[in-house]
Parts: structure tokens; sequence; C-alpha cells
């Protein structure tokens, strides 16, 4: 941002050069440039434009700085021409969009040719001088950060509405062009039209042209997201919608409008009526106790009381009673700590004393949910898996991706602001990205297996409707026996993470993504944890998502431990004939579920399938082993749990032993 030297150095004397001041000001406040002649380029941050982003502001760093006068050009009180308002009244039907709303009423306007030191401060920083009343509004801008508009008041219809643009309404701006608005775009407007867009720039119908005699002088405080927004969509950004664009201070609107008044008095010779301010809510003071010993303790050095003091004063801070009354510009500050660094940074940070700091160590305790991902992580780089990263914006087309019910997200999380059409909504799945990724790599390679851990967003169940993160893991592969692979990493992982009660029964629910009768649901303890099944578009391609909360969940469920038997165990192999349509993974949750405690593990071991089985047969063959913890079991107990093994199966599969 340009500023000009003189002005600051108007604002505030003292005996230092524009050399010096950049060097301070890159010490002690914000980065800062010499360009050459009076110009200077400083930037100021995002959260201090309400205060700094004006003449008056950086002069007043200049004085802290310096320990200079500040000679403030707002400090003669304003006298009105007129005890009411004038002809013009107020309606804001945005107060949410404009929380602030002044407007005040000139006659006997002399339009002219601006004094060389206002044309002066203007070029310097980047504006061309058009007539005396326009570049009032303008400097008054650059002095106290305020953006301003003047209208020729005899080209208003009835009053000033602030509202809402119709759609696809049409404006034409002071410099001729065109634009189409919408709803979501704040005008300022008369009973008949459109005057301004709002906080951003003026319109041609109700410029101030060298036949004005009467104007209405506008300053105002706008909401700085709808500010930003209507920039955007209308790809139209102004020095007024930058400054807005930051959440200026609703008080900036009266410092600005008070100036601009006292400047046309003197400059335009005009007569004003008194100001209408529509303010409906005025926030409190921001006021943070004093105390000294907390500075210190913080900055880490013994401070004098006046020395603070006197630094806060020169940067607008008011004394009352041991209390700091913030200046209302000064929104960043709302604690100890932020007085701590006003007063930090005048003390200059190179001279602070380097102390070690004094922590009491401690165990380090692991995150649980980190350690889960990074065994992911291992597991999946041994098995020769790459991990991917997609973005978590995806379009309308790939919400749904996952079977419904699988996460819970049954709606879908859309931004307010999207980036694109195809960036429209947050991810409820990272199976979208997933797909694209083996598109985009089947074109160089016949093989792919990649995985991703990331967050899905959906809405919670409960009245609240609320915005939930669930942490998922993701994985892809395409390959010959892409579904057999799936499974079997599956097996793995959960081995690899102790998890032992899990069950992947077949997969109905809808899903536009995956084959019908080729996906599998996953639980863990009767609970859905996720899915794996074939994807439809894509040849030999299979996809799994797991949700890492619910797996942590089973993984971090308190361990008993539990001594190895003394006692023998027996082993039996059990061959049953079963339909080619029934599940091996079925058939184990029932053998482990069937009320027998004596079963401690069973396994498939073969698998086997042939036209002498008959039609649509195979034949599998599980061991069961059995074992008791307080004796040695007997052929005949054996006997008689296998029995009920195979009642259960003959009941549920009409298997047939072998």
């Amino acid at each position: 941002m340009k500023f000009s030297y003189n002005l600051i150095k108007k604002i505030a004397p003292g005996k230092y050069t524009k050399e010096s001041l950049v060097e301070k000001l890159n010490k002690h406040s914000f980065e800062a440039v010499e360009v050459g002649g009076d110009i200077l380029e400083i930037a100021v941050p995002p959260n201090r434009y309400s205060d700094a982003s004006s003449h008056l502001g950086i002069a007043r760093e200049a004085s802290a700085i310096f320990n200079s006068k500040y000679e403030d050009p707002l400090v003669k009180p304003l006298k009105f021409d007129f005890k009411d308002t004038g002809l013009f009244k107020i309606n804001n039907k945005e107060k949410k969009l404009c929380p602030r709303y002044m407007a005040t009423y000139a006659t006997n306007v002399k339009i002219g040719p601006s004094p060389k030191w206002l044309k002066d401060v203007l070029e310097t920083c980047g504006l061309r001088p058009i007539n005396n009343v326009v570049d009032i509004m303008n400097y008054v801008m650059l002095e106290t950060g305020q953006p301003l508009h003047a209208f020729d008041a005899d080209k208003i219809k009835g009053g000033i509405i602030v509202r809402r643009a119709a759609e696809k309404e049409k404006f034409e701006t002071i410099d001729e062009k065109q634009y189409v608005l919408n709803k979501n775009i704040l005008v300022i407007a008369d009973d008949e039209r459109p005057l301004a867009i709002a906080g951003i720039k003026g319109g041609k119908s109700s410029e101030v042209s060298m036949k004005t005699r009467h104007i209405l002088v506008e300053a105002a405080n706008f909401d700085g997201a709808g500010i930003y927004k209507s920039s955007r969509q209308l790809n139209l950004a102004t020095d007024a919608s930058v400054r807005f664009a930051h959440n200026l201070a609703p008080e900036l609107a009266e410092i600005g409008m008070k100036r601009a008044l006292a400047l046309l008095k003197e400059l335009a010779g005009v007569k004003i009526y008194k100001t209408d301010d529509d303010y409906a809510k005025k926030p409190s003071k921001e006021i943070i106790k004093a105390d000294i010993k907390k500075l210190e303790s913080i900055i880490g050095i013994n401070l004098k009381q006046s020395d603070v003091a006197n630094i806060l004063k020169k940067l607008g801070f008011v004394n009352e009673k041991k209390l700091w009354v913030v200046p209302p510009l000064r929104k960043d500050v709302s604690s100890i700590e932020d007085i701590t660094e006003e007063v930090a940074r005048f003390k200059d940070y190179n001279k602070l004393p380097y102390v070690p700091p004094h922590i009491a160590l401690g165990v380090a305790e692991e995150e649980e949910s980190f350690s889960l991902k990074d065994k992911i992580r291992k597991f999946f780089a041994g098995a020769g898996f790459s991990e991917v990263y997609n973005y978590s914006f995806v379009s309308d087309d790939d919400i749904g991706a996952a079977p419904a019910d699988v996460f819970g997200n049954k709606e879908r999380v859309a931004l307010s602001n999207p980036l694109s059409a195809n960036y429209t909504c947050l991810r409820d799945s990272l199976a979208p990205g997933l797909f694209r990724n083996l598109k985009d790599n089947l074109r160089f390679y016949g093989e792919i297996r990649i995985f991703e851990i990331g967050k899905i967003f959906g809405k919670t169940q409960d009245k609240s409707n609320s915005l939930k993160e669930t942490s998922v893991l993701g994985v892809a592969i395409v390959s010959k026996n892409s579904f057999l692979e799936i499974k079997g990493l599956i097996d793995g992982l959960f081995e690899q993470l102790g998890v032992d009660d899990y069950f992947m029964p077949e997969l109905n629910l809808a899903s536009k993504s995956l084959k019908s009768g080729g996906a599998l649901r996953i639980e863990i303890d009767h609970h859905v944890v996720g899915y794996s099944g074939l994807i439809k578009d894509i040849d030999n391609a299979a996809v799994m998502e797991l949700d890492l909360e619910k797996i942590l969940d089973a993984v971090s469920g308190e361990k008993e431990y539990r001594a190895p038997s003394k006692y023998p165990s027996i082993m039996r192999d059990l061959s049953v004939l079963v339909s080619r349509e029934a599940r091996v993974g079925e058939i184990l949750f029932l053998i482990q579920n069937t009320n027998i405690h004596l079963i401690e593990d069973v396994e498939l071991v073969d698998f086997y399938e042939d036209d002498k089985l008959g039609d649509n047969n195979k034949s599998l063959t599980f061991r069961i082993i059995f074992q008791a913890d307080d004796r040695t079991l007997t052929d005949t107990e054996v006997d008689k749990e296998m029995g009920k093994v195979v009642a259960a199966l003959e009941e549920n599969f009409s298997a047939e032993v072998r």
C-alpha cells in the first residue's frame, strides 16, 4: 500500500528522515520500502486495516517509535449549519451486511479543482485528481482509512435504501461499465434504481459533475465477507472494496465522515445538515487490566510503569484506574498477551535477553490415532502400495459414491462460495478421488495399488444437524484378482492391528459406483466400519473404505490378559458340501458364533469345485481347534460339539458333510 511520507510527517512531526522512518517501521511495526520521491510502500497486516491502512495510523506508529508529537486533524469540533438531517431518510434493510450507514446532506457546493497539496497526496498514492468533492472523498480514505462516496443529491429520487439487488438487475458504474447483479450483492439505492454497488463502486446515474450543487456524503460500514464475495462475483476490485473486505471497524465511519465534512466546508464552501446515522448495535469498550507483573512474566524483563504507559498512550490506549481501554479501531487487541506484544515491539525484540525456557518434562504420551495411521501406512507400504492425497472439494456428481448408510452421511455439505462447478461440496467419501487416480494412471500402468488416509464430511443425524468430520482409510486396486486381493488386505490389516471379531457379509445397499453383487459390508463386533467392492466403470478394479475412528475404538479397547491353557488342544477337520453362492466369511462367522465355548479357532484349509460335486456346489474344509482352560477334553466332548456345528451348518446353509 502506498503512503505519502510528507503527509505522515505533517501529522507526526519529528526529527526523523524518510530513511530512518522506513528502518524503524521495519523494526517495530510493518514491512516498509522506500520507493522514491515522496512514496513509501508499506505492507499493512490484514488484522490492522482498521487502524493502520491510513496515514493517521502510520503516523501514530511513527509518533510512538520516535516519541514525537501526534497532531490529529480531527480535534476541531464540527459545526452543522442546519439542525435537521435534510431531505433524505435512510432505510437500511440489511443491517447484518451494513452494520452502520451515515449520510450527510450538503448544499451550496462549489465544484472546482483541488489545491496542490491535496493533489500531490493523491498522485503519490496512485490516484487521479478529478474535482474537489471527489478528491476530498479519496483523500479522506487515504488519511483516515475510511472509504467514502458522494452522490449528486439532485439525482436521487426519494430516500436512501440499503438493500439487496434484484435478480438480474442491471447497473452502470461511474466508468460506464455495465454489470448484471444478483440477490447476493448489496446496493445503495433510491426509490427507483441502484445508485452504487455497496462498498465497491458508485453509479453513473448519481455521479458528481461540474453542474452539481447539492451532494449526499456517504460513510458506511459493510460486512467484509459480503463485500469480498460481491467483488469476486463481479470481478470488480477497488481501493474501497479491498479495505471493506478486511472488516473495518464501524467507528471508522464517523471519523471519516467528520474529516470529509470539515474539508468540504473548507475547500468546497458547503453548508451541511446534521448527519443521519443508522447504527443499530454499538459495541462495548474492550477493557484490559494493566497487570505490569503479567507483562514482565511474558516478556522476560523488568518494566517501568511509566514506559508502558507512554507506549500505550502513544498508540491511542486510554488508562482508566489501572485498566486500559483499547482504541475502538484496534480490533486485533483483546487480551493481556496482545498488550504485551504492543509493549515488546517498541522495546525492541532484538534487545530482549535470551532466557532458556523452564518447563517440567514428562513422559510423552503417544496419540493413539497417529499411531494407528502410522501402522496402516507401514502395512500398505510394505504391501507395495503408494499413498495419494486428494482435494476435499468435489462436485455434486461425486456425492454418494460410497454405499448409503455406511458412513451415515445422508446430507451433502455444500460450499457457500465454491471455486468452480467441479468443487461445490465437501467429499462424503474418499472413493471419487481414488477413482480419478486410477483412471489417470491406467494410461501408463497395467496394475495400480494406492491408498489414502483423509477426512470425509457430513452432517450429524440429531436436531443440531451440525458438521462432522470422519477419518477414513481408502484403498483402490486395479489387478486381475482385485476383489480377492482387497479381501486379503482386510484380513492382513486386521491381523496386524489385533482385530479378530470381524465379519464381511454381502452388501445389498445401493451404490452408484459399485457393481451389484460384488460388494461386502465390513463389520467389527456387529458394527459397520466400512465396505469393499468392484468398481462399475473401471475393469478389474476394486475399492475399500474403513472408518478409522471405529477401527480405533476396536483396537484401543481395554485388553484383558488371558493365560494360555495348560491343557492340550484337539484338532478336527470338517469337510462340507455347500452352494457355490455361500460365502466363506459367513460360514466362518456362524461356526465361531455357535453357542460352543470350547472352540478356540477356525480356519479354511481347503476349497474345491468340480462338476462331479453337482451343479452349483463346492467343497469346503474347515480346521476347528477345541480347547478348554480347566481340563483335557475327551473325544466324546469334542464329538458332541462337532455335532452342534454340523447341525448349525445344515440348518443355515443346507450343508452336507462329506
